[in-house]
């Protein structure tokens, strides 16, 4: 079979499938792989021992500190018009594998999400959005806890990358024995970027291929330097560059202000001084250096608490910033395309100042649809966090470290004692609330906290304890005759592991699928919302033309049965059921005759009727002066309305029936991880003291994200992704979430319903909530 402008179309069991070609039967355009072995960006840098740029620029160095910038990427994406015999095989959960000539390896990409448009001739087209096999793996991969020790690079990869199905194969001198730590609590993908920063080491991922397309075994390198060997002697601006873009950031940092643990700095170990300089830089770069101005910068060590440590830290990391740095982007001929990690010497005559550099190849772009457009890029290195990978960039929590600094010093964690309700009594039966939270740091650990950990204690006036009363519970109600002074602390010998609730992925129920669409109804609007009833029926909300909400009747298999229309009632993106002697009500916001008033509301469902906005048989409760998402928590009595800039208001049921907006409890989504900017708010629900919601574009944009609060002591419960931290089984190209919502089993247990728009079907799953045991206490049964 042919090799090269081609990518092999196989499913998730790496088996071939199909082809696309560039001019085959089915074909694709627009490719872009790009592949790299470090970071190029230009705001920060660190310097790099294999660059030498032009006659003024050389840096001189015994240490590379280039290590702290390896990162191994390695994405794409292309395009293929639909109505081709394969082109119906491009979707999310198959993968491409293609051919590199000049690594002479087969890369197989995982397709991990796809985009639909249509072109100027009304011809739809997918865009396939992959990413190398192994890193997706990895994304999807928890090592298992490895205690932290001076550990051989053998060791350390192999215990990253054990379970995975990739080989590793050891291609390196490395006898380096740093200190490494698993936690059993991050993604492979994100300790492997660790792993190449610490040994200062380069990775290649590639397959075995037969003769039929099939995948044979997987491999990941590990090397000193990839294609060290391979050196071109020149490229030349007009030759085989077509063109070239040189980035320079001129101003350099003299003086570097140094952080470490809890703010700790180095002034004991640097006489009395927070900072170190290069006054040979500053002489060199900065033309006020005799007035004694320096140019400073500040960075901060979360994991370095000693101050010899830090002082040592920052001597180092000065190194990477003291100097002017360049980065270099080339497009070449088709005809030179150098592999990842050679060496070249490129010339530009016509540059002002002339360029007359070398330097290693970082990062490389190419396209077999377009190979006019493939690029390289070499320069100065930068250093970068070791993040999770773009294509997989979400909600990262800072609860893991938080709670390994709690359990390895419990000074650190700091109890926050709340009184909502304020400490002034009117008279002797009233009890106000108080909360207590856990932090360490900037971080809130109290959903890990068993509820014996927070303990309540009052004291006499004299400062004695008052041994009368004691109470545990991050949530109490202190009456009248205990008025006095109380005092909050946290036990961690309570911390969890577990948050208090979080999903079983491992059992989730696919309850099954319904069209959009329904001719006998005159349906044609996707569903928004679903609610379950006692007898196994839904019902689902739609937004209509006109602003009308349409609320539509299915039974247990989904069948549309009837619909009800409010007039100008809203968009319908959440809404529950009451039920009251057979008879159904709808509680809904239902927005109101004034534009910017709407008003919480009890509907009873009549069938196949049409009912105005302002409809008698609807009871008006309590009205708010913007648009909310409503729902309502039956089985504890407690009400929960969001807003649009994130906030999430809870209010006692009672005082809702009452007309009364009087909030209990607020948190807002932004705390949490939530980027309005980024992310598309979808719907909410509410189990006391729970609240749930998720996000998620039509476009797949955006990571479909669901989370959990407790919104009395503001602890986070749970973030992940729908589609890279559960299987749910789906390969629709869009997956759109639309219902989060609460209901109970046969055995009262909490469960998640979810809906997902996925185009012309709606798909329904339950997620089950585990709840964490309570402690038991140290003699306790």
């Amino acid at each position: 079979m042919a090799l090269t402008n081609q990518y092999l179309i196989l499913n998730p069991s790496l088996k071939r499938i199909g082809t696309l070609t560039v001019d085959g039967a089915t074909k694709f355009s627009n490719d872009s792989v790009k592949i790299q072995l470090a970071d190029a960006d230009t705001t920060s840098t660190a310097y790099d021992d294999d660059v030498n740029v032009g006659t003024k620029d050389s840096y001189t160095g015994t240490i590379n500190l280039n290590a702290q910038s390896k990162k191994f990427d390695h994405q794409g994406q292309l395009d293929v018009l639909q109505g081709q015999p394969d082109s119906d095989k491009v979707v999310a959960g198959n993968n491409l594998a293609y051919y590199d000539e000049l690594s002479n390896h087969w890369y197989v990409m995982h397709i991990y999400s796809v985009e639909e448009s249509n072109t100027a001739a009304v011809k739809h087209v997918t865009t396939a959005n992959f990413t190398n096999l192994c890193l997706f793996t990895l994304a999807h991969h928890y090592p298992i806890a490895m205690a932290e020790s001076d550990t051989a690079i053998k060791v350390a990869f192999s215990s990253v990358f054990n379970d995975t199905g990739w080989t590793l194969k050891f291609n390196t001198t490395n006898a380096m024995t740093p200190h490494i730590s698993i936690d059993g609590k991050t993604k492979a993908s994100a300790l492997l970027q660790t792993l190449l920063q610490a040994y200062n080491v380069e990775i290649d991922c590639y397959v075995e291929i037969d003769s039929q397309g099939n995948v044979q075994s997987k491999t990941c390198e590990v090397v000193d330097q990839l294609n060290v060997d391979k050196v071109y002697n020149e490229a030349i601006f007009g030759k085989n560059i077509t063109s070239i873009k040189r980035t320079t950031v001129s101003t350099p940092i003299t003086k570097l202000i140094a952080y470490g643990d809890n703010g700790n700095t180095m002034a004991a170990a640097n006489d009395g001084k927070v900072y170190i300089v290069d006054d040979e830089a500053n002489q060199k770069y900065n033309p006020d250096w005799q007035s004694g101005l320096y140019y400073e910068g500040v960075i901060t060590a979360n994991a370095i608490e000693n101050a010899v440590g830090l002082k040592a830290w920052a001597e180092q990391m000065l190194q990477l910033f003291n100097h002017p740095r360049t980065y270099y982007e080339v497009n070449v001929a088709s005809t030179f395309n150098p592999p990842l990690g050679a060496t070249i010497r490129f010339k530009d005559d016509q540059i002002t100042p002339a360029l007359d550099a070398s330097g290693r190849v970082i990062q490389r772009t190419v396209s077999f649809a377009n190979p006019y457009g493939n690029t390289v890029g070499f320069g100065e290195y930068v250093t970068v966090p070791v993040v999770t990978p773009a294509w997989l960039a979400g909600y990262q929590s800072a609860i893991s470290s938080a709670l390994e600094k709690a359990k390895a010093d419990a000074s650190s964690v700091k109890p926050v004692a709340l009184t909502p309700d304020g400490n002034n009594f009117t008279d002797i039966t009233q009890t106000k609330r108080l909360i207590l939270q856990a932090w360490e740091g900037n971080t809130n650990i109290s959903s890990y906290i068993d509820s014996k950990g927070f303990i309540w204690h009052r004291y006499n006036p004299d400062g004695t304890i008052d041994t009368s009363y004691a109470n545990v519970g991050y949530l109490v109600q202190a009456p009248y005759s205990v008025v006095g002074t109380f005092s909050g602390t946290i036990e961690t010998d309570y911390i969890q592991d577990e948050p208090e609730i979080k999903l079983q992925t491992s059992s989730i129920r696919n309850l099954g699928s319904f069209s959009q669409n329904d001719s006998t109804l005159g349906i044609t609007d996707s569903a928004q919302y679903m609610c379950q009833l006692s007898n196994n029926q839904y019902i689902t909300s739609r937004a209509s033309a006109n602003n009308d909400v349409v609320f539509v009747l299915h039974d247990t298999n989904f069948k549309p049965i009837s619909k009800m229309i409010i007039s100008h009632g809203g968009h319908g993106a959440s809404f529950s059921i009451e039920e009251v002697d057979g008879t159904i009500y709808i509680w809904y916001a239902i927005a109101s005759s004034s534009k910017n008033e709407f008003v919480i509301s009890r509907i009873p469902y009549l069938a196949n009727i049409t009912l105005d906005n302002d409809d008698k048989r609807i009871t008006r409760l309590c009205a708010v002066n913007r648009y909310i998402r409503l729902s309502v928590d039956f089985k504890h009595g407690y009400v929960l309305c969001s807003y649009y800039n994130g906030k999430q208001d809870v209010l006692k049921l009672d005082d809702i029936k009452q007309g009364n907006y009087n909030v209990l409890y607020s948190i807002n989504i932004t705390n949490y991880g939530f980027d309005m900017n980024r992310q598309t708010y979808q719907s909410q629900s509410i189990d006391f003291p729970y609240v749930y919601f998720h996000s998620g574009n039509y476009n797949m944009k955006d990571p479909r994200m669901v989370y959990a609060v407790n919104v009395v002591h503001g602890g986070q419960e749970f973030a992940s992704n729908y589609l890279l931290d559960m299987d749910l089984g789906l390969t629709d190209d869009v997956v759109e979430p639309e219902t989060c919502n609460i209901i109970y089993s046969k055995t009262n247990q909490p469960e998640l319903l979810v809906t997902f728009n996925c185009g012309s079907l709606e798909r329904a799953f339950v997620i089950p909530i585990k709840e964490r045991l309570p402690m038991i206490e140290e003699g306790g049964e």
